[in-house]
């Protein structure tokens, strides 16, 4: 089915700005924090970033000299083979044993295969479903 782990996500608002995302990228650039998977987007006054680097504690660093308040969490990390449907079972697999998902993002960058990350109730659990799942 796929393929899945717990990972930790960088999560942080700010007030929307012109030019915030490209501050905060060559931030990290500056600092050679590799991101590995990236969401931003604005609501009205505010800018809202998710992030997976290859070093947290490098990037949490970085940005604390003009985001003050950052948030690590754990999120479920799931590869999946880049197929129409494959995000489908395993939807429905959490979803029947009554794992909500409280969000999800992804990307299919290299063709063969699509990253989601997902915030779960128990991503512990989900991962183990998912990874005991019959392929």
């Amino acid at each position: 089915m796929a393929r899945a782990r717990v990972g930790q996500e960088l999560h942080f608002e700010i007030k929307n700005e012109t030019g915030l995302l490209g501050r905060v990228i060559s931030c990290l650039a500056v600092a050679d924090v590799y991101i590995e998977h990236l969401s931003a987007y604005s609501a009205g006054e505010k800018g809202y970033f998710q992030a997976i680097t290859k070093n947290n504690d490098a990037a949490l660093k970085a940005l604390a000299t003009f985001i003050p308040d950052i948030k690590t969490r754990d999120v479920l990390i799931v590869e999946f083979e880049n197929k129409v449907g494959t995000l489908a079972p395993v939807a429905k697999l959490l979803g029947n044993h009554n794992i909500g998902i409280d969000y999800v993002y992804g990307t299919s960058g290299d063709g063969f295969k699509i990253v989601g990350i997902f915030s779960t109730q128990d991503n512990a659990k989900a991962a183990e479903l998912i990874n005991s799942a019959p392929a």
